[in-house]
């Protein structure tokens, strides 16, 4: 294995990261959007204690992905920084539009304007992000993209599931994650029902769109689904039982586990693309060697990771461990 090979494969770690933690906080967006009836209120509320104060520092693990990438790999950052700028900056406006909106939410107090306004955008800019993403990781997988076509990514059918499929994954994340943020509390335990039944649907959504996108795959991307097939299948297995698993231990109302299978049906099906994606970046335009940096570079890049890590892991942990439990008020109590 190569400095390069492993530096590629911290960066699918850096974002498995990414979809477990910051992939939760737009499904969780999504439940906000989707929130009706008489709990309404009480869901958004638990959305939003769910999120904060943490929510930010989930994006961390993009920015260490990026940075890996122009630091390590920077040809195939040329390629998809010159090619899938339409979906980039959607991502990016998605991710933005949805910060400013929850601080004005949360905090703003109607100074910014109507609450419920800066919650619309809050709910749509969360949907927004995933589905782009998606669409980015379909078009690095068929190798469609072209400079000067930046509406190339955007137009394929392949492309769109991607997205949708993205955004339901991460729905489903999310209505699990929730599930165990409502039990942990007397006040929101009424919500577990919702969220529950949530995640089943978020479950068998995801399932038939995973099911539509394998004839989809053959077609739009034939080199990476005939490595799928002789590379990712453990992977596959993965994420279906731990999908199933994690089902049955929603069903049983064991919503800890419930939280650990979900994410490895999540990080299985990212694990099951990264193999089947490897050696290249950008399918015919860059390869893990052809895009890398002089080696001596990427040994320092990994030991600035290492060393990096060792502070940021920790931090990080112990900041979840501390806002775990989020405290849901009413406004009436709040006042």
């Amino acid at each position: 294995m190569t400095a390069a090979d492993l530096l590629a494969i911290v960066m699918v770690l850096g974002l498995t990261a990414y979809a477990l933690t910051g992939g939760a906080d737009f499904g969780g967006g999504v439940w906000d959007l989707f929130a009706r009836g008489r709990d309404a209120a009480d869901q958004r509320r638990l959305v939003s204690a769910a999120l904060g104060p943490i929510w930010e520092a989930n994006h961390v693990w993009l920015i260490f992905v990026v940075v890996m990438m122009f630091s390590g790999f920077p040809a195939a950052f040329g390629v998809v920084g010159s090619t899938l700028e339409i979906p980039l900056i959607c991502a990016l406006a998605g991710i933005v539009l949805r910060g400013a909106a929850y601080v004005y939410r949360a905090y703003g107090s109607g100074a910014a304007g109507p609450d419920h306004w800066w919650g619309h955008v809050f709910a749509v800019s969360s949907a927004i992000t995933p589905v782009a993403l998606g669409v980015a990781g379909a078009a690095l997988a068929t190798g469609d993209v072209a400079e000067g076509a930046p509406l190339t990514p955007v137009k394929s059918a392949f492309g769109i599931l991607c997205g949708v499929f993205a955004l339901a994954v991460t729905a489903f994340l999310a209505a699990v994650y929730l599930c165990r943020d409502a039990a942990a509390s007397a006040e929101t335990a009424h919500l577990v029902p919702g969220f529950r039944r949530r995640a089943l649907g978020g479950a068998v959504v995801s399932g038939l769109l995973a099911a539509a996108l394998l004839p989809l795959l053959w077609s739009e991307a034939p080199v990476v689904a005939d490595r799928f097939v002789d590379r990712s299948i453990p992977f596959v297995v993965i994420s279906a039982i731990g999908g199933v698993s994690s089902l049955v231990a929603l069903w049983r109302h064991r919503f800890t586990t419930a939280r650990v299978t979900a994410g490895l049906a999540v990080a299985g099906v990212l694990w099951g693309w990264a193999a089947a994606q490897y050696p290249d970046l950008v399918m015919g335009q860059a390869t893990v060697d052809s895009a890398a940096a002089p080696s001596a570079n990427i040994v320092a890049m990994l030991i600035a990771v290492c060393c990096g890590l060792v502070i940021l892991v920790p931090s990080l942990w112990m900041l979840f461990r501390l806002f775990s439990s989020p405290e849901v008020s009413s406004p009436e109590a709040r006042s």
